[in-house]
């Protein structure tokens, strides 16, 4: 006993020091750390052993690695003989343990970790020891874990182990332990309980695990910096149950809940991507080692996922980073396929995993997405409310998923306000590895909110909302797409900023159109459509638009307005990536409706702008499919209100028929009313010097069109109009247009109120004439306007746009000038002009009229060219043309004519009518026909007077008859037959271009009852180039003119055969005597002039001294004689003066005796008396020794005027009007070789 005693009383003394100093030093050397122990306790008596301050120090002996406040350590005695430590209770308080983390995986503990492994290792085996443990206590404990390498620190504390029973002994087998564990990391509870038989067969053991709060956080750094994700914030709640049994193979199985709260993960920028409330995981059971899971349920609340789009396009998700996609070069390579394959086989095969979750849950969740990559501000929209829920996952797949779900999406703007009223999209479906089906419903989505996405394409701001039912199936590699009803409403393109580049529909005049649109669409709706991306077909069960309106314009440079729509590329556009070799997309249409549509086009590429409006447009079209197929045709309905820019009313376009693209082809039936054919204008060919203002077309028949290898092949048959046609030329219509000019100036050209070709059939087929059938034609209401310019020059000519220059008018005054002589040769030589003879052309077309209607017509005529101008109308002409051709009949060698009849009024008193034949379509062209005018009034005709006489019209009436008749071969035949009545002429107006005598013209012409009648015969050849009608006429006109100036007497019935146009009275020579046939042509005239009383004459008598010096002398002898006789019959009683004649019987007698009586120095005999002389010789000596005075020449030429008068007014002409003027000598310097004695006429107007 006292041994006893005494070996405790040394154990009691001696262990504490021994203990304490060994633990120092070898416990140093074996870590190669200081170790020191600060008390020993040791009761030897109740086997307790107490340690305090125990620590270990750092590497660098600066700070301690380890400290222990106390170590107890109750051993039992049942340890002597069991041989093995039974100890019962184990305490440790207080321990602290810091450990550093230095570098990249490097420890500050290393060292010791080296040196352990650094021991001899004990090859000597046997059975494991056994050991029976209770009440193991830990308490207080803490560990600091400074992360150097991520700059973090950990600290774990409030660490509470208790473990009552831990043994191995055979004895102790079957003791069931219950462990405890508690500790905050980070300030985060944790806290677990089991139960075990860890050292039975089975080894089976419970173990539940709760934590409450842990905060993830902190452990965010640890996340490998290859991962692009970032965790900011995480709570982990935990309360598990794990039970380890094992058997031949061990089971482990995990049930329970887990929790994961207030996540918040974000990108390596710190950019948000992922945060989530809370998810529920209610494990039901889970074994690992069998690869079997099965959750009972996975609750996802509040997530919040944010997707992003960085500027270059590249998708930032959770998980991805710019190094996942490409391996760090650093990395090392994975190990050979060799080395994997021999470490699979020394591996034992594991099962596949299988995993089945009953329900899942997602609800309150958000996505955010933000898209960098647009042009200018990020797009930003955001999910709400999104809830998904599925039911019976499993993995593999066995069956397939089917699930539901349901969101809210709304714009954020830059403030991150949502909008008020989002979009919603509810969806269901089911999938599994190999096929899927998916149907969405959109509701309210705006369109607006694609704004972002289409500012790098277009200007202008979509607007609008689209409602649609969609789906998606998959099958295998087969994807196909579907819309079962998808509606876009109240659709608009809006300016984004005013200025040029915005033409409004609004500005445009597009009815009904909202302010600052640009493109409107009322609704947009597409039911059963299909899209097989496999076999490239789309399928649209209907496509329908209702109020589309829509503005096209052309600039003055061509561009369509769109190109100022869109957004200028700023790299190179890429090249098609379509693959080449596929099989062609195919599109099927089963019906395209378009209601109360509105186009509004202009185009202002030519000089004028042409501006369309198309109202009310309604279009459907069934049955189509792209490419076409041959030969296939579908049913196509269109009408429209369609109107140009004036503000008539609209025309209507009606087509209901079928149209085939393959080839293309038309066969339908058109009624088209008002349509406004002058939109047309500025296309018309820019040499047509006319403006269309108005031009009204109606149609209604049928038309089949089919293009052909050859050529297309057309049919029209209907009736045809055109109405309310108005022409203006080019310059009068541009005056009008500008406001500088109204009136005549800026009147129509042309226009009438209806021409309507009745029956119309017009065929077009290759290689065949075209064929023109008219059944009737009426022309009514119409009217035309011929002017005659300042340059001469008929705006008819001009209407082909001719330039007019200097030299042109030149030319055309020197062609006017030359035209009547080279037509009145040409008259003379028709014989000589004969036409080429030219074959038929076999596709000549084949035009058929029927009778042709003229109603209401009239024309206007204004002349310019002379000053001042004159205007004149023929009014209210009526009339028909009958059938004609220009088909000779079978067996014919002319063309039918068809009888014309039309009248009408010139000026609105003077009758016009005219009648007869003509074919206008005949080649050559032939016609007979007679033309009627009366009592054309003349005064309005005083500017042509003024112009070309000098003197104005101050009254007079015309009447005409004309006749024109033109052969196949040309030759023309004409009579124009003109009556004046009454004509009138006034004073000569100073400063006219010329005067003329047209008062004696009127004076010659007219008769006593003022009557002017002149039938004017021309022919000629039209063949002839050089002929020209109105140059004929003028020249014949102007010849009669000229003749009734330079030679009257040619008027007055021929006074004189045509013999001596200049009015002169012949005489003897030497003789004032008229002769036989002088008094006969006076008498013509004296008629005459009794018949035109307005006329007055002169009359001059003429000699020469010279040449009619011995006729004078002889005159005197005959007068000697004459006077012998009559003092002879006065001598025997006898009347003196009744003797006027000496006969030739007694001029021998009477010639004796003058020349007894004559005073002269005569031949005389030897007896001294006058000798009996011969008649000659007695005549020779009288003639010279007649003395004439210096005038006798003058009184013989007053003499001879005398005569004259005296005879013309013995003949009943008033005396009052007979003139005798003063006699004139003709001398020898003046000599003209025909000049003979004679009395000059004058005549002149009263």
């Amino acid at each position: 006993m006292a041994a006893i005693l005494l070996l405790g009383v040394i154990s009691w003394l001696a262990v504490p020091p021994l203990l304490r100093s060994n633990v120092e030093k070898y416990g140093s050397e074996f870590l190669g750390r200081q170790v020191k122990v600060g008390e020993v306790q040791f009761k030897p008596w109740a086997l307790q052993l107490t340690v305090r301050d125990v620590s270990i120090a750092s590497a660098d002996g600066a700070a301690r690695q380890l400290e222990i406040g106390r170590i107890y350590i109750d051993a039992a005695v049942q340890s002597l003989w069991k041989l093995a430590p039974v100890l019962d209770a184990v305490e440790v308080d207080a321990p602290r343990l810091r450990v550093a983390h230095v570098a990249e995986g490097r420890f500050d503990f290393d060292d010791i970790l080296k040196r352990i492994e650094a021991q001899p290792k004990s090859e000597k085996k046997g059975d494991p020891q056994h050991f029976a443990l209770y009440n193991i206590v830990l308490r207080d404990g803490s560990m600091e874990f400074d992360d150097r390498v991520v700059d973090r620190k950990q600290e774990l504390s409030k660490l509470e182990l208790a473990i009552p029973f831990l043994s191995n002994l055979d004895a102790d087998r079957a003791v069931k332990v219950t462990p405890r564990l508690a500790f905050a990391l980070n300030g985060s509870p944790f806290e677990s309980t089991a139960q075990a038989t860890p050292f039975a067969d089975n080894r089976k053991a419970d173990a539940n695990f709760r934590i409450d709060g842990f905060d993830l956080a902190p452990f965010a750094a640890y996340i490998p910096a290859s991962i692009p994700v970032r965790l900011q914030s995480g709570l982990l709640d935990a309360d598990l149950k794990l039970v380890f049994e094992q058997k031949a193979q061990a089971e482990v199985g995990v049930s329970g809940m887990l929790a994961l709260r207030d996540v918040k993960v974000a990108d390596a920028q710190a950019e948000s991507l992922v945060a989530f409330e809370k998810l529920d995981v209610a494990l039901a059971d889970a074994q690992p080692l069998k690869g079997l899971v099965h959750v009972s349920s996975v609750q996802w609340q509040g997530p919040h996922l944010a997707l992003r789009r960085d500027r270059e396009g590249n998708l930032v998700l959770p998980g991805m980073g710019a190094s996942a996609s490409a391996p760090d070069s650093s990395t090392p390579a994975p190990a050979s396929t060799d080395a994997g394959e021999r470490a699979k086989d020394d591996k034992p095969a594991r099962a596949a995993w299988n995993v089945r979750v009953d329900a899942f849950g997602l609800q309150g969740g958000s996505v955010d997405w933000r898209d960098q990559a647009v042009a200018g501000e990020a797009a930003h929209l955001a999910l709400q409310n999104l809830e998904i829920g599925a039911k019976a996952i499993l993995w593999p797949m066995k069956q397939p998923v089917v699930f539901t779900g349901k969101t809210e999406i709304t714009p954020v703007d830059a403030k991150g306000a949502v909008a008020k009223s989002p979009a919603t999209l509810g969806f269901d479906g089911s999938a599994d590895l190999e096929q899927a089906k998916v149907a969405a419903s959109l509701r309210a989505l705006p369109l607006d909110w694609a704004a972002p996405y289409l500012r790098g394409a277009i200007v202008p701001l979509l607007g609008g909302q689209l409602d649609a039912d969609v789906g998606i199936a998959r099958n295998g590699d087969r994807l196909v797409a579907g819309v079962g009803e998808g509606r876009l409403r109240n659709v608009a393109l809006t300016c984004a900023t005013a200025g040029d580049r915005c033409r409004t529909l609004a500005a445009a005049g597009v009815p009904g159109a909202q302010r600052n649109t640009l493109v409107e669409l009322g609704e947009l709706e597409l039911k059963d459509t299909l899209v097989d991306l496999a076999r490239r077909e789309v399928r649209l069960g209907r496509l329908a638009l209702a109020q589309p309106r829509l503005y096209v314009e052309r600039a003055q440079d061509g561009r369509l307005m769109y190109e100022d729509w869109l957004v200028a590329s700023k790299s190179a556009a890429s090249p098609s990536t379509a693959d080449a070799g596929g099989a062609a997309w195919t599109v099927a249409l089963g019906e395209v409706d378009l209601k109360d549509g509105a186009v509004v086009v202009r185009d202002a590429v030519n000089a004028q702008p042409m501006l369309l409006r198309v109202n009310a447009l309604q279009a459907n079209v069934r049955d189509v499919g792209f490419p076409a197929k041959k030969g296939g045709v579908f049913p196509v309905k269109v009408s429209a209100r369609v109107a140009g820019s004036g503000r008539a009313e609209p025309g209507s376009l009606r087509y209901d028929g079928n149209v085939g693209l393959e080839p293309l082809a038309v066969n339908g039936k058109v009624q088209a009313t008002a349509l406004p054919l002058h939109v047309a204008q500025p296309y018309l060919p820019k040499d047509l010097n006319l403006r269309l203002l108005r031009a009204d077309g109606s149609f209604n028949g049928d038309v089949k069109v089919l293009m052909g290898e050859k050529g297309p092949t057309a049919s029209v048959k209907g009736h045809l109009s055109l109405d309310d046609v108005r022409v203006r030329s080019a310059d009068a219509a541009d005056t009008a247009t500008k406001g500088l000019a109204t009136g005549r100036d800026a009147q129509d050209l042309l226009n009438w109120k209806t021409l309507g070709l009745k029956g119309l059939a017009v065929e077009v087929v290759p290689d065949r004439p075209l064929s023109v059938d008219v059944q009737e034609t009426t022309l009514s209401d119409f009217f035309a306007r011929v002017i005659i310019q300042e340059n001469g020059r008929i705006n008819l000519q001009d209407l082909q746009g001719r330039p007019v220059t200097e030299e042109g008018k030149a030319v055309d005054a020197a062609a006017q000038a030359s035209a009547p002589a080279a037509s009145q040769d040409a008259g003379k030589q028709v014989a000589q002009v004969v036409p080429p003879v030219q074959a038929p052309d076999p596709m000549a077309p084949v035009i058929r009229f029927g009778p042709v209607n003229i109603v209401r017509g009239a024309m206007y005529f204004t002349d310019h060219f002379v000053k001042p101008n004159y205007s004149t109308d023929l009014t209210e002409l009526n009339g028909r043309l009958s059938a004609f051709s220009s088909v000779r009949p079978a067996g014919a060698e002319s063309y039918d004519m068809a009888d014309l009849q039309l009248s009408g009024k010139a000026e609105g008193t003077a009758a016009v009518e005219v009648s007869g034949k003509i074919n206008p379509l005949a080649k050559p062209l032939a016609l007979d026909i007679r033309a009627r005018m009366r009592d054309l009034e003349l005064p309005p005709l005083s500017p042509y007077s003024i112009k070309y006489a000098g003197h104005g019209i101050e009254r007079g009436k015309l009447s005409m008859d004309v006749a024109y008749k033109i052969d196949p071969n040309g030759q023309l035949t004409a009579s124009n037959k003109l009556v004046l009545n009454q004509l009138a002429f006034g004073d000569e107006v100073k400063g006219a271009p010329a005067s003329l005598p047209v008062r004696l013209a009127v004076a010659l012409l007219a008769d006593r009852n003022g009557v002017i009648d002149v039938d004017l015969p021309i022919s000629g050849s039209l063949n002839d180039p050089q002929f020209s009608l109105g140059g004929v006429i003028l020249k014949v006109i102007g010849n009669l003119i000229m003749k009734a100036v330079t030679a009257p007497f040619s008027l007055l019935a021929n006074a004189f055969g045509g013999s001596d146009e200049q009015g002169g009275v012949p005489f003897e020579a030497g003789s004032a005597e008229l002769g036989t046939a002088a008094r006969e042509n006076l008498d013509k005239i004296a008629t005459s002039l009794i018949d035109r009383p307005a006329i007055k004459m002169t009359v001059v008598g003429w000699a020469d001294p010279e040449a009619e010096k011995e006729a004078i002398k002889r005159q005197r002898l005959n007068e000697m004689v004459l006077a012998q006789k009559r003092r002879k019959a006065s001598r025997d009683g006898e009347d003196a003066a009744g003797v006027t004649v000496v006969e030739p019987a007694e001029y021998s007698s009477l010639l004796k005796d003058t020349y007894k009586r004559a005073d002269i120095k005569k031949p005389r005999n030897m007896v001294g008396l006058a000798k009996d002389l011969p008649d000659a010789e007695m005549e020779s000596l009288l003639l010279a020794n007649i003395q004439l005075q210096d005038n006798a020449a003058q009184e013989l030429a007053l003499r001879r005027g005398v005569a004259v008068r005296d005879y013309l007014a013995s003949r009943k002409v008033p005396i009052d009007r007979l003139f005798v003027g003063a006699g004139k000598l003709h001398t020898e310097a003046a000599a003209e070789s025909t000049w003979s004695p004679k009395a000059e006429l004058t005549l002149a107007a009263q």
